[in-house]
């Protein structure tokens, strides 16, 4: 049998992290219509990044159990702390976003992180982003910008969701940025259990003074979704250990479409042909990535 080259095993890496992409944008979108329906049962918002950080922590306690504790010591710690007080305040920005906007429309305008996390990647790690990778990740954009309808928003001032869903893009892109500068040394497990850890200490005491007692059906939401965002965070972190940050971003875009259908379902949010026409222009830009990685 033939050994594959090495061009040919990078772009097979790189079309394996861009498929462990879309499937952690599947989980987080169901991640947030879950979230979205425990908040609208009247929980307060602190409750779901505490939630999620708790039912990371239960899933890993075997792990830990057996040993996994020793292999908690890390020589990052900074890189982990950035890590962390990114994740901390782009999924808080990320659930106040849902809870304000449409489903797809939220989920949309946070998906402008492409355009941040191509040049983040370039100045934090020092990755060649190719033009052809520049253009699309552009062209996924105006999809974005399509879907958003920018100019009715701006005629009428940008809301609060707006500006929660802004900035829930920019933290993303860094949180990317900084589990590709992990994923260097760390493994996996690690950087999903400091980032659980922090979240359990750092939003416990804040859902203690805003505590609501949830109804069984909230609490099934809260647990499901939580298992989505732990199996989203293990996605994320095998896909940027296979293929760079600039491939992956645009990769999200599959995220927008996911949300609308959510909407849609458990929602009554109706989207509109600007939801079509902006997704066509996003899957046609990561169809030219994907054949882009293919071809090595």
């Amino acid at each position: 049998m033939t050994t594959p080259s090495p061009p040919a095993r990078d772009a097979r890496r790189a079309l394996a992290g861009m498929g462990l992409m879309v499937a952690c944008c599947l989980c987080f979108a169901a991640m947030g219509a879950c979230f979205r329906g425990a908040m609208q049962e009247g929980l307060p918002v602190a409750l779901m990044p505490f939630a999620r950080g708790l039912v990371t922590v239960l899933v890993l306690l075997p792990w830990l159990l057996r040993g996994g504790w020793r292999d908690l010591p890390t020589r990052q710690p900074g890189a982990h702390l950035f890590r962390a007080a990114a994740g901390l305040a782009g999924f808080f920005l990320h659930m106040l976003a849902i809870l304000w906007l449409p489903l797809a429309e939220a989920i949309a305008i946070m998906h402008a992180r492409p355009l941040w996390a191509l040049p983040l990647a370039f100045l934090l790690l020092g990755e060649r982003i190719g033009w052809d990778r520049a253009i699309a990740a552009a062209i996924g954009f105006a999809g974005v910008l399509i879907i958003v309808a920018p100019g009715a928003e701006f005629a009428e001032g940008l809301s609060a969701g707006t500006l929660a869903a802004l900035g829930g893009g920019v933290t993303g892109a860094l949180v990317l940025i900084a589990i590709k500068r992990l994923s260097a040394t760390e493994p996996p497990g690690r950087v999903v259990a400091w980032y659980a850890i922090a979240t359990v200490a750092f939003y416990g005491p804040i859902s203690a003074l805003v505590w609501v007692t949830p109804s069984w059906f909230a609490v099934g939401l809260i647990v499901l979704g939580s298992l989505l965002a732990v199996v989203g965070d293990f996605l994320a972190s095998w896909a940027v250990r296979r293929a760079p940050v600039g491939l992956l971003a645009p990769m999200e875009y599959v995220q927008i479409p996911a949300s609308a259908v959510l909407g849609a379902v458990f929602f009554a949010e109706a989207p509109g042909w600007h939801l079509l026409w902006g997704t066509l222009i996003m899957v046609a830009a990561t169809l030219y990535l994907a054949r882009g990685a293919g071809r090595g």
